[in-house]
């Protein structure tokens, strides 16, 4: 299903280029194309999930032990950690990169930052 979306949005998004050189950004049907876009966008996301392992997975509990470090670490920092601080906390403990983390959460490192204080109800 994925790449379908994706597939359709590459189209869609040549059809927005072409329409907003015709027609120009605030015709109606560049908002048709571009709001076509957004749907397809936010379906894609909805189905994105984290990448599984096996319970018994070494990467799994690599992820797991990582992922509650990080939010220990937000705790005690009081604020989410920026890359530079997690990589360097991550190498010297044995714990995952922040692109693991992306990679398997399948968050970018802002959505990581907002789940983790949702998690830990804190408004940092």
């Amino acid at each position: 299903m994925g790449k379908d979306v994706l597939r359709k949005i590459k189209s869609l998004r040549r059809k927005l280029d072409k329409s907003i050189v015709k027609n120009g950004l605030n015709s109606e049907e560049t908002r048709e194309i571009s709001n076509e876009i957004d749907e397809l966008i936010n379906q894609y996301y909805k189905e994105i999930k984290e990448v599984e392992f096996p319970d018994t997975s070494y990467m799994k509990y690599f992820f797991d032990k990582s992922y509650q470090s990080l939010k220990a670490v937000t705790q005690q920092l009081e604020r989410f950690p920026v890359v530079e601080e997690w990589n360097s906390f991550a190498k010297k403990n044995n714990y995952l990169s922040h692109i693991s983390l992306e990679y398997i959460s399948k968050l970018d490192w802002k959505y990581l930052k907002i789940k983790v204080e949702r998690e830990l109800n804190v408004n940092i």
